[in-house]
């Protein structure tokens, strides 16, 4: 029969398609090897006139021939075809995705042209070229780019880059690809995706509980221009209340909320318990240190009897001169009134921004904070109780690198981030609003907007849903006009065990 008449390569799947001139009545049988005489040969019979040759090794020669066969009879073979899988520079990626895994994140994505190896270059922040957002990323090894063909790999969150699951952090990835081959040695990068690794999934059967935090904003902190108390205080209670939050901390309820010396002194705290209709405090009285004394508890009494309270000790604050007082830490032990009798312990914890203008520095001191709270909470939860702590902790999961800040403090203490939520809402914004309308409050491109308010759990793990209310509204499920605060309502749906979960 006559000579091969083409090919046609395939780059990614390794594979060589070769095609003759077709004859009548005839079956065919090709083969080819790496050697010109055709040792260790592979076969390949078929009825049409092509076949695809499997197998084939980039940087290699390989020789074809095809006979024709009738019956018992059996063509002589063809003449002899060469061929090679023919590199070229690295091309675009045909696609490139992120979604979670189990503690971790899986990337997948299609071939890139004429790649040999691909590696998977992973990080807790989003673009190593602007700082702060920049973490120093991991980089996988190479690995070969045609075994599979679909392409996968599993990314594992850390502790040392705040990316296991409890952290509540994304993780973001892109994938590299090259060419080891001639022309040349060329790299090419994957565009860059991002995903949170999978929550843990609450129990549903244990106690519900709409858990609130909330910074105020203290009368008197207002920025020039801005709303006094008066004017917001109606609408920190209607923002509460139309998110129906069954147990709320409140941050900065302090100063007076007449904003009028004639009055008399009139805390916010107390005004504020006043104007949620369904909420109580759990403490009316002076706290400990004579700063801060709006960091307050309150609680639905229809649903929970208040067992007891306190504050804890030995919380330093770093926003004022070193021998200064404890900050003010109140705790509460709430019992459900439901037949479960479901216990557990509440903490309100805002801490001062510390003076120092050294960031590491700053971020080690709002970390003892932390370690501070969990030794006072431990003395306190001697019935290690499930807990639940909100807080504006001033501290967000950067600059790059440090892993000694408030929040991660608390995780590696046992608590979960219920921002790791099955549902998140609003998590593109900041929970800092500047006092900013919602149109105002730039989303992260990232989609990771940096949080400083927190609601974090020990002894249980994971919710239903975790919000950044960054649209305020009121009682009529209506936008509110003003923002009531500097910083956003923040709410979990969480399940709390009638025991501690280790």
């Amino acid at each position: 029969m006559s000579g091969l008449v083409s090919s046609t390569q395939n780059w990614a799947a390794k594979t060589v398609l070769i095609k003759w001139k077709a004859m009548a009545g005839v079956t065919y049988t090709a083969k080819y090897s790496t050697s010109k005489s055709f040792t260790s040969a592979t076969y390949r019979n078929t009825t049409g006139a092509a076949a695809n040759l499997t197998g084939i090794q980039p940087g290699h020669t390989y020789y074809a021939v095809v006979r024709a066969v009738k019956g018992k009879s059996v063509g002589a073979y063809s003449t002899t075809m060469s061929f090679s899988l023919t590199p070229g520079y690295t091309g675009l990626f045909s696609s490139v995705a992120a979604k979670p895994a189990s503690n971790g994140v899986t990337v997948t994505w299609g071939a890139a042209p004429y790649a040999t190896d691909y590696r998977v270059v992973s990080s807790a922040g989003p673009n190593p070229n602007r700082r702060p957002d920049y973490w120093a990323p991991s980089t996988s090894a190479w690995f070969s780019a045609f075994d599979p063909v679909t392409k996968s790999r599993t990314i594992t969150g850390s502790d040392a880059n705040l990316t296991k699951t409890a952290y509540g952090n994304p993780i973001y990835a892109h994938v590299e690809a090259r060419s080891t081959i001639k022309p040349s040695t060329h790299t090419r990068d994957s565009k860059q995706v991002v995903a949170w690794p999978t929550p843990v999934a609450p129990d549903k059967s244990a106690l519900p509980v709409k858990f609130g935090s909330y910074n105020v904003e203290c009368g008197g902190c207002e920025k020039s221009g801005t709303p006094k108390w008066p004017t917001r205080g109606p609408l920190v209670a209607q923002n509460v209340t139309a998110q129906k939050i069954d147990v709320l901390t409140a941050l900065e309820a302090s100063g007076d909320a007449d904003n009028n010396s004639k009055t008399g002194w009139n805390e916010i705290y107390l005004d504020l318990d006043k104007r949620l209709a369904n909420l109580t405090l759990t403490d009316t009285g002076t706290a400990p240190s004579k700063p801060n004394q709006g960091n307050r508890i309150y609680y639905n009494p229809a649903k929970y009897t208040l067992v007891g309270k306190g504050w804890l000790r030995g919380i330093h604050d770093y926003s004022q001169p070193a021998g200064s007082p404890d900050l003010n830490t109140p705790w509460a032990e709430l019992q459900s009134k439901d037949a479960t009798k479901t216990t557990f312990i509440v903490v309100a914890a805002h801490y001062g921004i510390p003076t120092t203008t050294n960031k590491n520095t700053r971020k080690n001191q709002l970390g003892q904070d932390s370690a501070e709270l969990l030794k006072a909470l431990a003395a306190v939860n001697t019935s290690k109780l499930p807990v639940i702590l909100g807080g504006d902790f001033n501290d967000n999961r950067y600059p790059e690198g440090r892993t000694d800040g408030a929040q991660p403090t608390l995780i590696r203490g046992g608590f979960y981030d219920s921002s790791a939520a099955l549902a998140r809402h609003g998590t593109t914004r900041s929970t800092y609003n500047d006092s900013l309308p919602p149109v105002k409050q730039p989303g992260d491109p990232n989609g990771d907007g940096q949080r400083i308010d927190y609601i974090l759990t020990q002894g249980f793990q994971g919710s239903d849903q975790f919000t950044n209310n960054y649209i305020p509204v009121g009682t009529n499920g209506k936008q509110m006009t003003t923002v009531p605060s500097d910083h956003n309502l923040i709410d979990a749906s969480l399940h709390v065990p009638a025991k501690r979960v280790s």
